[in-house]
């Protein structure tokens, strides 16, 4: 998976190769969730650097699967699945365990009610429990959403299903499947908040199969087809443009695109174009930005997790309201 490298130096070898997509990713992360908190709600705080931010964060983590897909393997259904729980469901559970406590002590700590703290800290749980991408309201109780880790959940529902294709389909019929299954996911996502990432898992099949292919036709082991570069090129354009024409942004977390279906494989395709930009660059600029932005990168689950414990149990809101 995607976050599970270890560290070590530099390397061409596939272990290595994405390192500074992921340091680029959690130092992109972190900034614009922490951005988005100080908008305070308006348009007023949004710059044209933040805004196309926002634009291309969805192609960000698109190329996220695509490097996840790019280390893809066919294996048996029940091995797949048993791969996931013990890579991303195990960390995934450590996290909200740890939000939860965190959570709960931060806000007995700060505002000195135990009855406000658990009853928020159930909202926080609840959203762990039920994987939700975003707050939702379950047989009228309000849960928060998992916050970052909603990326995990997804990610291991996009390898489980990607290996149930690849398994099922003869070969001339997966890339069916695949478009049948991002379809789907959307439908899902447009009509119903269904727990545990179900939907966003299905509409990010695309991005790991782009990588899955990726690897195939080793596309980043020689220079770029004309046609590839121009799709690329294409794809970035027309994600600017859809966001400035509608004034919005695509969220797989929210299950928000500018226009639908299209605008997903857009974003694959954007990915793509971002992914190789930055592997160019980490093969030809060696300085100590560039060393430094890997070792961020190879620690990246790390930083996630904690990311998502900062973000969540402690009331930025208050310092927001302060200092915005």
């Amino acid at each position: 998976a995607l976050f599970m490298e270890k560290t070590q130096a530099r390397t061409t070898s596939s272990l290595g190769m994405f390192d500074l997509l992921k340091g680029v990713g959690m130092l992109t992360i972190v900034f614009a969730h922490t951005a988005e908190s100080y908008s305070m709600g308006t348009t007023t705080a949004i710059t044209p650097f933040t805004f196309y931010l926002f634009a291309y964060c969805e192609s960000l983590m698109a190329a996220f699967y695509i490097a996840s897909g790019y280390g893809f393997r066919k294996r048996s259904i029940g091995k797949c699945i048993d791969q996931q729980v013990k890579t991303l469901l195990k960390p995934y559970i450590y996290t909200g365990l740890a939000t939860t406590f965190f959570h709960f002590l931060i806000h007995y700590l700060t505002f000195g009610s135990v009855e406000n703290a658990a009853a928020e800290t159930f909202k926080v749980f609840g959203g762990f429990a039920l994987g939700l991408p975003h707050t939702a309201v379950y047989a009228g109780q309000t849960f928060f959403s998992c916050g970052p880790m909603w990326y995990l959940l997804s990610l291991m529902i996009a390898w489980i299903l990607l290996d149930v294709i690849l398994n099922i389909f003869p070969e001339r019929y997966i890339p069916w499947a695949v478009l049948g299954t991002m379809l789907l996911g959307w439908g899902i996502c447009i009509t119903w908040e269904v727990p545990f990432c179900i939907g966003q898992g299905m509409v990010t099949v695309p991005s790991l199969y782009a990588g899955c292919l990726a690897k195939k036709h080793k596309i980043f082991d020689k220079p770029l087809s004309w046609k590839l570069k121009l799709g690329m090129i294409a794809s970035a354009l027309a994600v600017a443009g859809l966001g400035l024409a509608t004034q919005s942004t695509d969220c797989v977390s929210m299950a928000e695109w500018t226009c639908g279906p299209v605008s997903i494989l857009l974003d694959v395709m954007a990915g793509l174009g971002i992914l190789s930009l930055l592997l160019f660059f980490q093969r030809h600029v060696d300085n100590f930005i560039i060393h430094g932005v890997q070792a961020i990168g190879r620690r990246s689950l790390y930083i996630f997790c904690v990311h998502t414990v900062e973000l969540t149990a402690i009331p930025w809101y208050l310092m927001v309201a302060k200092f915005a």
